[in-house]
């Protein structure tokens, strides 16, 4: 009943629907690299990278709902989400490039100044096309387990993004030379790196918007009306007070913290923990990219076999052991020592095994967010997919924000220094490191993954919130023609 009432997206819409994540794989990874780039490359203070980071999320955060709001009730004959994504592609390659490339000469503040600007301008416009492009899903898939599929094109273009993006700095714009053995501290690399990967944002965000235009007219076309400030916050608290989506929102924050932790600091761990070259750097990119194809099978398959709840977390459990794994053996000194032939091989091992586990959890939970759109809509009577989907990462942003402070802080409280060659920081230094960020991303992961214990939406539920929005469409378009007004289109 449900393939009749929820048709499969043809594979060729899944596609190109998950073709624009490459750029957001692309932006992401690059994004990764800030802190590395502006303290060991361009030498400004490791606490001011963190402030300026930590500054752009908390703002972002909060305009990402808005974004999402604006999205949801925009009416335009291109519908409520494609003009937004056509109209972020090139802010964003423009900004992303400046943010790679800035003026020589600057002092301390007014380099701050500058990657705080440029970078707020990056997360804004790639929350033009993050936002209405996340959105999509729910119309695009209905089904309980289709819509997984769907979103498992998402990630895994995602991850060929990273993969590209890897590939680009450490296999070709990182080589080696005479003055920079280690390729990632060269600052000539990044400026051509930044204006490839800017060209790879602009064609994948409009082929995926391209691809997907022709289905428009089988959207949600909102009601056009002109709500009061005071009404549309009543509308907004009115689909945020749900109980899944709270669920999601502090399972969100608590990993905000750890990706915060992460993100600011797994550059600092290639190159002097593990003291690996580029051409080493690449391998574990290598892994990591094979690793999305297999997840995007895995994750579906898993979430069909044991329901998405317990899926996502089995997987991400997995995750978490093998990702602490290798800096946790090391610390105790059971790991082969930097320089060993077996580092590398067993490095990328648990690169592609944690990958496939982490990413296909990421699938699952992705999924399961976009499942609260229709039980939003019985309840509200109004479809929120972009305001559900930017508000359920508000406080993961925000806190993303804080938490990215603490990478510049913790380099600045263990006195790592900066311009710093690989062998040349102190064992005592990288221990501390170790020590700090292993049992702080280990807890706040494993408290984010217990948190989705509390999810309630399974197959059965899923099934019979469609058919409450499909009755309570029927039933409105009913008395709209009752009444001779022109019907709103609606999803089937």
């Amino acid at each position: 009943m449900s393939e009749v009432l929820a048709p499969r997206l043809p594979r060729k819409v899944k596609l190109l629907y998950g073709l624009g994540s490459i750029a957001i794989g692309a932006k992401s990874t690059m994004l990764g690299m800030i802190l590395f780039y502006y303290s060991q490359v361009v030498g400004l203070r490791p606490d001011l990278v963190g402030l300026a980071l930590g500054i752009s999320l908390f703002v972002d955060a909060f305009w990402d709902p808005l974004i999402g709001q604006f999205s949801d009730n925009l009416r335009t004959r291109w519908g409520r989400r494609h003009p937004l994504m056509y109209a972020s592609a090139i802010p964003i390659a423009i900004s992303f490039w400046a943010l790679f490339n800035p003026p020589a000469g600057l002092s301390d503040m007014e380099l701050f100044s500058y990657l705080l600007g440029l970078i707020l301008t990056v997360r804004f416009f790639t929350s033009f096309y993050e936002v209405p492009s996340t959105a999509l899903a729910p119309e695009l898939a209905p089904d309980y387990h289709d819509r997984t599929v769907v979103l498992s094109y998402r990630w895994l273009f995602g991850a060929l993004g990273t993969g590209i993006t890897s590939v680009l700095a450490y296999g070709w714009f990182f080589r080696p030379t005479p003055d920079y053995p280690i390729g990632q501290l060269n600052p000539a690399g990044y400026g051509p790196l930044s204006t490839t990967i800017a060209a790879v944002l602009i064609v994948t965000i409009l082929i995926s918007a391209l691809g997907t235009h022709h289905r428009i007219p089988q959207f949600h076309q909102p009601t056009q009306r002109n709500p009061s400030l005071m009404e549309t916050l009543r509308e907004i608290g009115s689909t945020l007070k749900n109980w899944n989506f709270g669920v999601s929102v502090t399972a969100g924050l608590i990993y905000g913290m750890a990706i915060g932790l992460y993100s600011g600091l797994a550059l600092y761990f290639a190159t002097y923990f593990w003291e690996l070259p580029a051409s080493n750097v690449l391998v574990l990119a290598i892994a990591q990219l094979i690793s999305a194809p297999i997840a995007a099978s895995v994750g579906p398959a898993l979430s069909r076999r044991w329901g998405k709840r317990r899926a996502c977390m089995t997987m991400f459990f997995a995750g978490v052991i093998l990702t602490g794994l290798p800096i946790f053996l090391r610390l105790i000194g059971f790991f082969p020592e930097n320089g060993s032939p077996w580092l590398v091989p067993i490095l990328t091992v648990d690169r592609l095994l944690s990958g496939i586990l982490n990413t296909g959890g990421f699938i699952v939970v992705s999924s399961m967010i976009a499942d609260i759109t229709e039980e939003s809509q019985l309840k509200t009577g109004r479809r929120s997919e972009g305001l559900l989907q930017s508000a359920d990462s508000i406080l993961q942003k925000s806190v993303s924000g804080l938490s990215a402070l603490l990478p510049g802080l913790i380099l600045a409280f263990i006195d790592f220094p900066t311009r710093a060659q690989p062998g040349t920081v102190p064992q005592e230094t990288l221990q501390m490191l170790g020590w700090i960020y292993l049992p702080a991303t280990v807890t706040l992961s494993v408290l984010s993954i217990s948190t989705w214990r509390f999810y309630r939406i399974d197959q059965a539920a899923h099934e019979r919130n469609l058919a409450g929005v499909r009755e309570q469409t029927a039933a409105a378009e009913a008395r709209i023609e009752a009444t001779d007004i022109v019907p709103d289109r609606a999803p089937t």
